[in-house]
């Protein structure tokens, strides 16, 4: 069940008019909530409700009988019952097919073809989300930062909470299970309202607005020149964050109507100047998951120079890793790991030379550094969305080594569909940069008269109207 549906804004309007029902009845409004969630992941396959509920129920007992036991070793083989479940059933429906793959390759290599069955297991939608909710919950109990849930319900509804199910942000136990707690006033304010309005405004026009050019480019780039090329990935840089940072909004706004605060997703970061300040921007609760539960337990950067970057290397490719079973994504999270390692040096370096603080008052310094950190984005976005391995060297040498060669609208993809391309990139971009430097677009709406507001509301329904796309497409991180 998309946002951006019928389908949805009738199943919100049945669970917000029950919960109005039980607005007296704290208890009967979490049941309601829950029950809605289940129907909501269930919408995709009902059968993979039983995996969530199985989970949970692991990782509830786990953290119960963690409450009660004191002795250490005890309480370690606790937590790995917790983990062994989470991430096996991960590795299970997400890994199998990419280890079959694998396997396949080396006895190939070696002379010997296998003649078992293709391994077609179905991923079932946002596994990769919730598991990192419910093991938020036994590591927390485990570390003692957290005290255990009595209620089962409760534990369930921060599982299964519909609005972030499926994509995020991923919520942390320690910030939901609390919300849970007290009885909870539905928002229906402008804020919420323009919240959801952007998170759809970049889905619907603006992300599946420029797909269509990048999917035609990326279906088989050996076609095109660089100059084809080079717009096709930034359209992809484009899609992907307004697609992942629409999503989010919308469920950040659709829980606050409910009455519930999700964690931040995204705060532009293709205004970040560096790998460090990327990933607190980017993505924000998995970049905080990874370093607090992986990084961290790791070792971080406490022992020494050649273990931190162990360490922000395994974590960068385990990240890279979670968003699916491919080596292209190892190649991509490597990448970002090698950046922070390089970064780290050339931060320590200036420091050494005595120019950092000259270096960030340098406004020239400042734009240079934006601009290469975007390039470099650009660049890795390339092999996570070219999965073919001879297309995606294709499309890296056409993309870094330019041709020179202009032509767009004679290219085969139409007179038109580069400029419409071009002139929605531009649009995003000038917004981007007025809300980097002027607060975004919905905070401003949310304080401007209501008839301002309401002319505003007009215009975009009608470009909404013109604009939506023939179907409704999937959001990217639907298949992680």
């Amino acid at each position: 069940m998309l946002f951006h549906t019928l389908t949805f804004l009738i199943f919100f309007t049945i669970t917000v008019a029950l919960m109005l029902i039980a607005r007296r009845h704290h208890t009967t409004q979490k049941t309601v909530l829950l029950i809605a969630s289940c129907i909501f992941y269930m919408w995709w396959n009902p059968a993979f409700i039983l995996l969530i509920i199985f989970s949970a129920g692991v990782d509830y007992i786990v953290a119960a009988k963690l409450e009660h036991t004191e002795e250490q070793r005890a309480r370690r083989n606790l937590l790995l019952v917790s983990l062994i479940t989470n991430f096996g059933l991960l590795a299970f429906f997400k890994y199998t097919g990419f280890l079959e793959q694998n396997l396949l390759y080396v006895f190939r290599l070696f002379g010997y073809q296998p003649n078992w069955a293709d391994v077609n297991i179905i991923l079932p939608v946002g596994i990769s989300f919730y598991t990192f909710h419910t093991l938020s919950y036994t590591i927390d109990v485990y570390k003692r930062e957290i005290p255990t849930t009595r209620s089962f319900r409760d534990f369930a509804l921060f599982v299964t909470f519909f609005p972030p199910l499926v994509a995020g942000p991923i919520m942390r136990a320690s910030y939901f299970l609390p919300q849970l707690e007290s009885p909870r006033k539905m928002n229906f304010d402008r804020a919420s309202f323009f919240l959801f309005l952007r998170g759809l405004v970049k889905k619907a026009l603006v992300a599946d607005g420029v797909a269509t050019f990048a999917d035609a480019v990326f279906k088989n780039p050996t076609h095109w020149n660089s100059a084809v090329i080079w717009l096709a990935a930034i359209c992809f840089y484009v899609q992907i964050y307004c697609d992942f940072s629409g999503y989010s909004d919308m469920a950040i706004a659709i829980a606050r109507m409910l009455g519930y605060e999700l964690v931040p997703n995204f705060n532009r970061p293709y205004f970040a100047g560096d790998p460090p300040e990327f990933w607190k921007r980017w993505h924000i609760s998995l970049s905080t998951w990874l370093r607090d539960y992986l990084y961290i337990p790791l070792g971080g950067n406490r022992h020494g120079e050649y273990k931190t970057v162990r360490n922000l290397m395994l974590t960068m490719l385990i990240g890279g890793l979670w968003h699916g079973a491919s080596w292209n994504f190892v190649l991509w999270g490597g990448l970002h790991g090698a950046a922070l390692v390089v970064h780290r040096y050339w931060d320590k370096l200036t420091r050494r030379l005595n120019i950092r603080e000259r270096l960030n008052r340098s406004a020239v310094y400042h734009v240079a550094t934006v601009l290469v950190m975007q390039y470099f984005i650009l660049v890795t976005w390339i092999p996570f969305r070219v999965l073919n391995t001879s297309h995606m060297l294709y499309t890296l040498r056409k993309f870094i080594l330019f041709d020179m060669d202009f032509r767009l609208a004679d290219a085969g993809l139409g007179a038109m569909a580069p400029f419409a391309t071009v002139l929605l990139i531009a649009i995003f971009l000038i917004i981007h940069l007025f809300s980097e430097l002027r607060g975004g677009l919905d905070e401003h709406l949310a304080r401007v008269p209501m008839p301002v507001a309401a002319m505003a509301c007009v215009i975009i329904g009608v470009l909404l109207f013109i604009l939506w796309p023939p179907s409704a497409t999937p959001f990217i991180y639907f298949q992680f």
